[in-house]
């Protein structure tokens, strides 16, 4: 498998998760409502954790076969 199936397949995998836990944020905050609980701020951070991960896969690659970061 090259390095560029294996990103899109690690992209599909990420997005796959966003939508998981915003799905789950979702159902929660609509049996539940959204006033402040420990289980809501789990859900929370899970959702946020896997959007940073997605954006931290945005990056193309550099030259030399690793991701560019900001500095």
């Amino acid at each position: 498998m090259s390095g560029l199936d294996r990103r899109a397949d690690r992209l599909a995998q990420v997005q796959a998760q966003v939508d998981y836990h915003g799905r789950r944020l979702e159902l929660y905050e609509r049996l539940h409502g959204s006033h402040p609980s420990t289980r809501l701020a789990e859900l929370q951070h899970a959702y946020s954790a896997a959007r940073e991960r997605l954006a931290g896969t945005s990056p193309a690659p550099s030259p030399n076969g690793t991701r560019s970061r900001p500095g």
